[in-house]
């Protein structure tokens, strides 16, 4: 079925537009290349009008959006033969939904991966041990510490006595030094990063401290010292699905954590808050 352009479209509706949305329609009619390039606000200001009258017209036109109107531009532009900067805006758009497209797609494939490949056994353990430790010490060295410092953060949130080790020897030494048979030390670390905290967790494990790893994999050469371990596998692949898996794993670790006794992690949390607390901490510090 043939259909009307934009511009003839604009044309055969333009007696029943307002004074403001004449202007607009004038101005797409004259200026299609523009229309099809800029944003709202800049074809508002060209046309001498407001924002909302843009807005308006496109919804004069039977159209969702402003977005809307710049699709059936560009389609009337390419029915022309177009200019290289509309074809080039075009072809651009449609390579960042392709992309954004593809990393949604990857990213959902990790955290499923992950997830079904987890022993839910496992993940009650590691869960058991954050609600129970009476101390605990995150830890995670170049591209894992991210991700041990929002472990980290949104714990201190929920109860005391909660650290996070920074890759400093004295530093490292002090917390050491701290730990006993009723800390626990959370370790995150990809398979190139392991030899940088084997000391650590070495002396760690001596000291009868619990352990609880995450990494990409088992460790195969050496003796597994952890008490825990959840395995992320779409780490190996790098980049940014390996860390969407694992910030999705620590967020239901969390979460799972405060399950087990909801009132309690509620109660900390409003204390924290409350003016009399932050004074004390203001004090302190």
């Amino acid at each position: 079925m043939w259909r009307l352009s934009i511009c003839d479209d604009i044309k055969k509706r333009y007696i029943r537009l307002s004074k403001g949305q004449r202007k607009v329609a004038q101005f797409v009619i004259d200026n299609p290349n523009v229309v099809a390039t800029q944003i709202a606000s800049e074809v508002g200001r060209l046309a001498d009008v407001s924002e909302s009258t843009v807005i308006r017209f496109c919804y004069a036109m039977d159209l969702s959006g402003f977005s809307d109107l710049q699709d059936k531009v560009k389609g009337y532009l390419i029915e022309r033969g177009g200019t290289v900067e509309v074809k080039k805006a075009i072809v651009e758009k449609r390579i960042r939904q392709q992309i954004g497209a593809e990393i949604v797609k990857q990213d959902i494939a990790g955290i499923s991966k992950t997830f079904n490949e987890l022993n839910e056994r496992d993940v009650e353990e590691v869960v058991q041990l954050l609600h129970e430790s009476k101390r605990i010490h995150f830890v995670g060295f170049r591209h894992s510490e991210p991700a041990a410092y929002w472990m980290f953060s949104n714990l201190k949130r929920l109860r005391d006595h909660v650290y996070f080790i920074q890759h400093e020897a004295d530093k490292i030494a002090q917390q050491l030094a701290f730990m006993d048979e009723d800390s626990l030390l959370f370790v995150i670390s990809l398979d190139e990063e392991y030899e940088d905290l084997a000391t650590t967790v070495e002396i760690a494990k001596r000291k009868n401290v619990k352990i609880v790893a995450i990494r990409d994999k088992r460790l195969t050469s050496l003796k597994e010292p952890a008490n825990s371990v959840l395995i992320v596998p779409s780490a190996k692949e790098g980049g940014a699905t390996c860390t969407i898996a694992i910030y999705s794993l620590l967020h239901v670790l969390v979460e799972s954590m405060v399950m087990q006794n909801p009132e309690q992690y509620k109660s900390y949390c409003e204390n924290e808050s409350s003016p009399k607390k932050q004074l004390n901490l203001t004090a302190i510090s």
